[in-house]
């Protein structure tokens, strides 16, 4: 969109919706990432696949991967409230994930 072409109320709602993809990609992103490590760490000492060291070292190395993904999807969902409820639910789902494997469950 042009920038005459729009009215205030556009605009502001434009920058309005941008500053949400921002805090979702930053925030929503480093917490999804954060919840993914944390649980790809625990399930490979889980499993026996690696010693503790070693499985937070991959876990830490995948989620700059993880991260940069997030951020780009957040930007590329045309939806601001999909994007949001997508990170919500998968925040979810990994939380729950982290407590069974911590024996919380």
């Amino acid at each position: 969109m042009k920038a005459q072409a729009m009215t205030q109320a556009q605009t502001l709602r434009y920058r309005w919706a941008v500053l949400c993809r921002v805090l979702l990609a930053v925030l929503g992103g480093y917490g999804l990432t954060a919840l993914a490590c944390a649980v790809l760490a625990h399930g490979l000492v889980a499993v026996g696949a690696m010693e503790r060291a070693p499985a937070v070292l991959l876990a830490t190395l995948l989620s700059f991967v993880l991260y940069t993904v997030v951020a780009l999807w957040v930007f590329h969902v045309p939806r601001v409230q999909r994007v949001a409820a997508v990170l919500a639910a998968w925040a979810l789902v990994l939380a729950a994930a982290l407590l069974a494997l911590k024996g919380g469950l």
